[in-house]
């Protein structure tokens, strides 16, 4: 690290550890699936019990022991092994669950029912004229009932109740009718959603990521068809809401014209089953429910062009036609996040892309962990799900980085801000895993893949990788031998789930006054084989009374292009930025 980290403000970076919220959580390092002798055990005990119980896509139907309700069902998530009862407040592991089964224990009310309240007091029934706002050609008053939509005049908004798989309220999803932005607010308890027409009749369910692509596919009623309203839009889909799509054979992806939205429909399909799931293939031609209706496309016409979302283990070109159409129509997306700190990263990176594996070395005592904590900041606050793997730096030196870099200076004398600038930095999809040290590559790789399941992660950063291997063994040999087995689980790791891998490695002892080079990272030549980007910070400063630190792109299979980045380092906010550096100038002028 570039200078110690404030003292003072470290109890109250424990403080923000410690309360989990839905985006700054630090996910326990456990299996990222349970046993299966003990999900075998529950079916066994439940079947004995003559219990009810059901093995559906993603969940066992179970009936609820621990309820008071008679005859509740529950649902168990057949790889997290989450225990959620949707008519009581109850989500445990089912392990602590199993239990209860074995001694036919029967609740008495332990449990609290789900009581979800608005947080808005102003609600009115809508009226046309609100309705006219919303620019969608014959929609009516009639068509929202169904969803018991409000309207709050003071704040212009529209609100929908979204609800769980037993039909109880457990959250709302706001429509700003002025800006037509949206937002969830729910219990991180109870995710639920919103849907329209989910009958026993009905086996199909579309999902949509807005509130108007839903209005609109509501309001055309399609024929033997569900409608549902994502809560979190494509960032994430938790798996609270498994249960609420559990009935349905058929789920079919209809989103916007976007590369980025294809990529979603990916790994949501992954939670969901991907044998049941279909995707309307973005194209120019079949757009989302919203802008098709604009258009005057025939919706159900769309529709019956759901095709499977995944492909046996040959597939041809044909088959990949529309995905190259989607990525020559989309080439700004396909490049990747742009960095807004390190516009010259853009240059020649030209992105921050999915499924790659990017290694970062340098001296020590350059700045690597300094430097790639605003790197993946920057990321982050573009809403970027970065999971953290901290082996060298405790986790709460990295916040206290983190923090002091989205802040731009030190916290030091204004701890009254303290509270104001973490509940702003809360809202970020960042997550950290709680290892430190020498790890086994087989408890982090699950505890990876828990969190890329669980939070729909799509960057992980290792920092670094010789902390994680440790110096417990004896011979050279064996060590490189470790090292690229790692290597090789992230790559396959990376490739697999469609995530950004990113490695922080050491590089070999050299001398001091040679540049290093893809040769001088520590082990053997698999490292910068697998590697999509290689990144070495090159620091003159320990051999010059004038030299200068930089970053060099010296390996970049996207598009080939390589150069160098400078950096200076601004102590304040701990940020190596050209942009804040601008903006300071600009001030202090």
């Amino acid at each position: 690290m570039e200078s110690p980290l404030i003292i003072n403000i470290l109890g109250g970076l424990y403080k923000l550890f410690g309360n989990l919220s839905k985006n700054f959580i630090t996910p326990p390092s456990i299996d990222t699936s349970i046993d299966p002798k003990v999900m075998l055990d529950f079916k066994k005990h439940a079947r004995n019990h003559r219990l009810f119980l059901k093995d559906g896509p993603t969940c066992l139907l179970v009936q609820c022991q621990l309820c008071a309700i008679p005859d509740a069902e529950a649902y168990v998530n057949k790889r997290t092994g989450l225990f959620l009862c949707p008519n009581c407040d109850l989500k445990k592991n089912v392990v602590d669950i199993l239990p209860f089964y074995e001694k036919k224990y029967r609740g008495d009310a332990k449990f609290q029912d789900v009581n979800y309240k608005t947080k808005y007091k102003d609600l009115q029934p809508i009226s046309q004229a609100v309705l006219d706002n919303l620019g969608i050609k014959g929609l009516k008053t009639t068509d929202l009932e169904h969803f018991n939509t409000q309207h709050d005049p003071n704040l212009n908004i529209l609100q929908f109740p979204m609800r769980n798989a037993a039909n109880k309220i457990v959250g709302e999803r706001v429509l700003n009718l002025s800006d037509k932005s949206e937002e969830t607010i729910d219990n991180y308890n109870h995710s639920g959603l919103l849907l329209w027409n989910s009958t026993p009749k009905n086996t199909r369910v579309v999902l949509v990521s807005n509130l108007l692509d839903f209005i609109v596919l509501a309001m055309h009623r399609l024929s033997n068809i569900a409608i549902a309203c994502l809560p979190n839009g494509l960032k994430s889909l938790p798996q609270e809401c498994l249960p609420c799509l559990e009935k349905f054979k058929e789920v079919i992806f209809w989103f916007e014209f976007d590369t980025a939205n294809w990529d979603a429909a990916k790994n949501f399909s992954k939670k969901l089953d991907e044998n049941r799931c279909f995707i309307i293939r973005p194209t120019d031609t079949e757009r989302a429910p919203y802008n098709a209706h604009k258009k005057r496309y025939n919706l159900q016409h769309i529709l019956n062009k759901a095709t499977p979302i995944c492909h046996k283990s040959i597939t041809t070109f044909s088959a990949l036609k529309n995905d190259i159409l989607s990525e020559l129509q989309n080439i700004e997306k396909v490049n990747g996040v742009k960095w807004k700190r390190y516009p010259a990263l853009n240059k020649i990176l030209k992105g921050h892309r999915k499924g790659e594996l990017t290694i970062l070395t340098g001296p020590t005592g350059s700045g690597k962990t300094t430097f790639m904590s605003e790197y993946s900041l920057d990321l982050a606050l573009q809403g970027v799900s970065t999971l953290w793997g901290s082996f060298e730096i405790r986790n709460c030196r990295l916040a206290a980085t983190l923090l002091r870099q989205y802040v731009g200076y030190s916290l030091e004398d204004k701890l009254n801000e303290f509270e104001y600038w973490t509940s702003a930095f809360e809202r970020y999809p960042l997550y950290f895993m709680t290892f430190h040290g020498q790890q086994p590559l087989k408890l982090v790789m699950e505890a990876v893949e828990h969190a890329q399941y669980i939070h729909d992660i799509s960057h992980v950063i290792i920092d670094n990788l010789q902390f994680m291997m440790g110096t417990s063994l004896a011979h050279k040999t064996d060590k490189f031998w470790e090292q690229d087995s790692i290597i090789s689980a992230f790559r396959s790791f990376a490739t697999k789930s469609n995530v950004h891998v990113t490695l922080v490695m050491h590089p070999r002892k050299e001398r001091v006054e040679e540049d290093l080079t893809t040769s001088s990272i520590f082990g053997t030549a698999k490292a910068t084989q697998e590697a999509d980007n290689v990144l070495i910070i090159q620091d003159k400063r320990l051999t010059s009374l004038r030299g200068k630190k930089y970053l060099q792109i010296v390996k970049n299979r996207y598009s080939g292009d390589l150069g160098i980045m400078p950096l200076e380092f601004d102590k304040e906010s701990l940020s190596y930025s050209t942009i804040n550096r601008k903006e300071k100038k600009k001030t202090n002028s």
